[in-house]
């Protein structure tokens, strides 16, 4: 088992528009994860399904019908296991166009 660490991109794909025009809706967004893993396809793995179950958990507009996300491991390296001991950072950055 390895520490690695995990840049995930997340592209949404919203199924209804919202009615205040100023609010926005985010057309995607980055997230990292250290995650201890076997290899890197299992870190990948790992780390998306962390990303998911925490936007799920607290973001509304996740839930339903409303968007569909697709989550995306696009960066994977070896990381020291000290890593891990920090808390997770769960904040993303999201963007409004790509």
């Amino acid at each position: 088992m390895r520490c690695y660490y995990v840049l995930v991109h997340g592209k949404l794909e919203w199924k209804v528009a919202l009615a205040n025009d100023d609010a926005s809706q985010p057309r995607g967004f980055y997230s990292h994860r250290y995650v201890l893993a076997a290899n890197e396809g299992k870190a990948a793995q790992i780390a998306c399904k962390r990303v998911r179950l925490h936007l799920k958990s607290n973001q509304g507009w996740l839930s339903g019908d409303k968007t569909s996300l697709e989550l995306e491991a696009i960066e994977v390296s070896a990381a020291s296991f000290l890593k891990l001991l920090k808390p997770d950072n769960r904040g993303c950055t999201f963007y409004r166009q790509e």
